[in-house]
């Protein structure tokens, strides 16, 4: 799992960028990082409560308890406070993947633990508007974009190495292909739990009794994944 610590310290640096984020944390004091990090914190709590219509750069200074000429410091627009919220949802994210995967179980069970987590969280009205809001940005921002599509990238390859641990008989190329599917049918399955529809009721219990014939089912090659 080093990949995804690799991935998260990387993705400021090469995704978001240091004039997208404000002020270079690797230069910050502890001071600096203590705010920086109530400043996110405040603006992910005004998210989850008020939606992105009350999201401005003066309200998540008067949450944040500082003067908004302090904010725009470390977070000169709107945007850029946006992104750093996008920037710490993918952390918190790639950390709890990594915990899961980093499991001790069978792959089986480790795979189950994933996706339950996931369906979890998506009917958590407290976690689901950031992971939301996060992919309404990265329609229209280039830069949440690319950090999501890596977020993506290394959930795939690293679920694909639990897969394959799960059936040895499986080629790279087979897992990878598994695991993109597996978190496009959970995208789908996620987006319905999320407004609690009727309609979707027992499906995530559904999909996780089906969830071990993926790793024995015969599936078509349709390219790289």
């Amino acid at each position: 799992m080093a990949e995804l610590t690799k991935k998260r310290n990387s993705t400021n640096r090469n995704l978001l960028g240091e004039a997208a984020l404000g002020p270079a944390r690797s230069g910050m004091s502890t001071r600096g990082l203590n705010r920086r990090k109530a400043i996110v914190d405040a603006a992910k709590n005004l998210l989850r409560e008020g939606g992105g219509l009350e999201f401005t750069l003066r309200e998540v200074a008067l949450r944040a308890e500082i003067r908004i000429s302090n904010l725009q410091y470390y977070f000169p627009t709107r945007l850029a406070m946006l992104r750093a919220v996008a920037e710490s949802t993918v952390e918190e994210l790639l950390a709890d993947l990594k915990r899961v995967l980093d499991s001790p179980a069978p792959p089986s069970e480790i795979l189950h633990g994933l996706f339950e987590r996931i369906f979890c969280d998506a009917k958590n009205a407290e976690i689901s508007p950031l992971w939301w809001h996060f992919i309404s940005l990265a329609r229209i921002d280039p830069e949440c974009s690319r950090l999501l599509d890596e977020l993506y990238v290394t959930a795939t390859r690293s679920t694909a190495r639990v897969i394959r641990a799960a059936n040895p008989n499986f080629t790279v190329k087979d897992s990878l292909q598994r695991a993109a599917l597996l978190f496009a049918m959970t995208d789908g399955l996620a987006f319905q739990l999320g407004p609690a529809r009727r309609s979707a009721r027992g499906l995530d219990v559904e999909f996780l009794a089906a969830l071990d014939s993926l790793l024995t089912v015969e599936l078509p090659h349709v390219g790289k994944v």
